[in-house]
């Protein structure tokens, strides 16, 4: 387990918003993570905080133009609509014939998924924290969270999904200008349904009873099975999907940067001259989130044929997947991409979830129900949003949407009594945990031979008391 070293900025107001563009409107909390716990970092998102690149922000929700507020999918539970099969099998389609058809958008296709967690870059990451921190040379702590790094892994074909192979690859086994597809897409159902019986332990008569049984009944099909669908090899097929999965401190190469900058202008208007590898690799290469091969920060990368289009930035945190950012190739947006990448993202966290159980949510970021454009994010369900005041989760439902046509900025916890489990004591203030130099100790520690510092009883707050008392705060 590794330890966490922030360094607390404080407010930050009266910058430009993303999404309303107003220029001096923008107000939150921020902090530079020189190094970042995956657990700390799982703690911090529920409690409303975010980051690009190291650099962690949390939104003044009661003051900024456009309160944030933290949102996640059961992805255990997540029901496709009709939409979401649809841009399924228009990739698929396209992955069989290669033709590029026209389609008719929706109202949800129309605010098509592009950028943070899908939409635009929030804040920008500062070029560089205030002090330097030689993580090296700390010292040791006196539980397990030592100071020692794990040693990153190549990440191919890490976090396989269990199910057949559509998250690495397509091409097909038939003629797709043959009846035979659909037949395809049943038969490995079948063989599923099948696999999973004899699992249980049932086989001989009993299992042909149940494969029998199951012949008229109108099986749902899962988010699995439409993926399944894709072309999975056949070289009578157009193209070959591939998924590759790396770490993000490997997504800096030109081939990624490429993409990044084209994405960037033709998306989101960037000017050539904003656009650097220093600031694209600040942004979604570089992360503060150390420990185990399990989780941290990764790229999904998606190669047509030999072609990169589309890279998926995401955070694998010990109860979750969290999304931190997409880009793809412009040329391909009739394929609806960001909505595509979301629910492989999805799949992605369900396959996760039968290696490490309490991988349950997939993160989308924040929900900006004042930005028209972002209200797509509740096209995932069930989705649920975080109160921004007792820090509780509530399903993101008719009640929820009204209360917030009625006030973009609203307590979602109707429950008055509720508060925030984690506000932190005055003793609690006092615990909150120092790197002083290359020593660190207790702020009460520190008071015997210094002032009062306001920051940290803020910073506490923020945090909350737990990551208080197991974070470094650092920069006193």
């Amino acid at each position: 387990m590794t330890f966490s070293v922030v360094e607390f900025y404080g407010k930050h107001s009266n910058y430009s918003c993303g999404y309303c563009k107003q220029s001096d409107s923008c107000h939150s909390h921020g902090m530079w993570a020189h190094k970042l716990s995956c657990e700390d970092y799982q703690d911090l998102i529920d409690r409303g905080w975010r980051r690009s690149g190291s650099y962690c922000y949390k939104p003044i929700m009661d003051v900024t133009c456009c309160p944030s507020y933290t949102i996640k999918c059961d992805a255990l539970n997540f029901r496709m609509n009709k939409s979401h099969k649809k841009i399924i099998k228009r990739v698929n389609k396209f992955l069989r014939d290669g033709k590029r058809e026209p389609h008719e958008s929706n109202e949800a296709e129309n605010h098509e998924p592009s950028g943070d967690a899908w939409g635009h870059e929030h804040t920008e990451a500062p070029c560089k924290p205030v002090n330097r921190v030689d993580l090296e040379s700390l010292p040791s702590m006196d539980n397990p969270n030592e100071c020692s790094e794990t040693n990153m892994v190549h990440a191919d074909g890490l976090f396989t999904p269990k199910f057949p192979d559509s998250a690495t690859s397509s091409k097909d086994m038939c003629d797709p200008s043959t009846s035979e597809m659909p037949k395809k897409a049943k038969l490995i159902r079948i063989a599923r349904k099948r696999e999973k019986l004899q699992k249980k332990g049932i086989t001989g008569e009993e299992l042909e009873l149940l494969m029998q049984a199951g012949k008229g009944r109108n099986i749902e099909k899962s988010l699995e099975d439409f993926l399944a669908e894709s072309p999975t090899g056949n070289e009578m097929s157009a193209h070959r999907l591939t998924v590759k999965l790396i770490r993000a401190k490997d997504g800096a190469t030109p081939n990624t940067f490429k993409l990044y900058s084209s994405y960037q202008q033709h998306i989101h208007k960037d000017l050539p001259s904003k656009l650097s590898m220093d600031r694209f690799k600040r942004f979604l290469v570089n992360s503060p989130l150390k420990g185990s091969t399990d989780f941290g920060s990764f790229h999904q990368q998606y190669w047509l044929d030999d072609r990169l289009v589309a890279v998926g930035v995401i955070d694998v945190l010990p109860l979750c997947v969290s999304s931190v950012y997409f880009f793809y190739d412009p040329e391909f947006k009739f394929l609806s991409l960001g909505t595509y990448g979301s629910l492989r993202e999805l799949a992605f966290t369900r396959a996760r979830h039968r290696v490490n159980p309490s991988i349950r949510s997939y993160y989308m970021g924040f929900y900006i129900h004042s930005c028209q454009k972002m209200r797509y994010k509740s096209n995932l369900q069930p989705s649920y949003l975080l109160c921004p005041e007792a820090y509780t989760w509530h399903k993101l439902d008719n009640i929820v949407l009204h209360k917030l046509d009625q006030r973009k900025y609203t307590r979602l916890n109707v429950d008055k009594t509720v508060h925030d489990a984690q506000r932190p004591s005055e003793q609690d203030v006092k615990d909150v945990l120092l790197l002083v130099g290359r020593s660190y100790l207790r702020y009460s520690e520190y008071l015997l031979g210094a002032q009062e510092v306001p920051d940290v009883s803020e910073y506490a707050q923020l945090v909350g008391k737990v990551c208080a008392k197991r974070m470094m705060l650092y920069g006193m």
